[in-house]
C-alpha cells in the first residue's frame, strides 16, 4: 500500500453527526474532560480560583448521562468559561513551578508579587468577559441563565 503525504492532501471537515443544542453540551464537556483527564475536583478548583461559585455535585452533574437523575445541562458558554478558568489556573500554577525551579528572587513574575486580596483570575475573566463585540449577548439573546 503506498504511503500518502497527508500534508499535501486537502483538508476536509467531518460531517456533523448529531444535532447540537448550545444549551446542552454535556457530550462535548465529557469528551473534553476525558481527553484532558480532568476530574470534577479539578474543574471546581479552577472555577473557585476564578471566583466562580460551584460545588462538586454540579461539576459531577455536567458529566452525568442525560438519563441520570443527577444530570444538569451545561451550555456552550459554561464550557468556554470552564476551559478559560482551567487555562488561567494552569498558567498560574505553571508560573509557580517556574518560580520554584529558578529559586531566585529576580525571576518572580508580577502576579506573584500582588497582594493576597488581588483576584488575578477574576481580573482576567473581566477583561475577557463579553467575548468579541458582545457576541455572548447576541448568542444568548440577552437572556440571563437561570440555575
Amino acid at each position: 500500500m503506498p504511503v500518502l503525504d497527508l500534508s499535501r492532501q486537502p483538508y476536509r471537515r467531518p460531517p456533523i453527526a448529531r444535532a447540537t443544542n448550545p444549551q446542552r453540551m454535556n457530550w462535548l464537556w465529557r469528551l473534553i474532560c476525558e481527553a484532558a483527564e480532568l476530574r470534577p475536583a479539578d474543574v471546581v478548583e479552577a472555577l473557585h480560583a476564578s471566583q466562580i461559585p460551584v460545588d462538586q455535585a454540579r461539576a459531577r452533574s455536567w458529566l452525568a448521562s442525560d438519563l441520570d437523575d443527577s444530570f444538569f445541562p451545561i451550555s456552550i458558554a459554561e464550557v468556554e468559561r470552564n476551559l478559560r478558568a482551567l487555562l488561567l489556573l494552569r498558567e498560574a500554577v505553571g508560573g509557580n513551578d517556574e518560580l520554584l525551579a529558578a529559586g531566585e528572587g529576580d525571576m518572580v513574575p508580577e502576579w506573584a508579587m500582588l497582594g493576597a486580596d488581588t483576584d488575578v483570575a477574576g481580573d482576567a475573566m473581566e477583561a475577557w468577559d463579553g467575548g468579541v463585540d458582545g457576541a455572548d449577548e447576541r448568542v444568548a439573546g440577552g437572556a440571563a441563565d437561570a440555575d
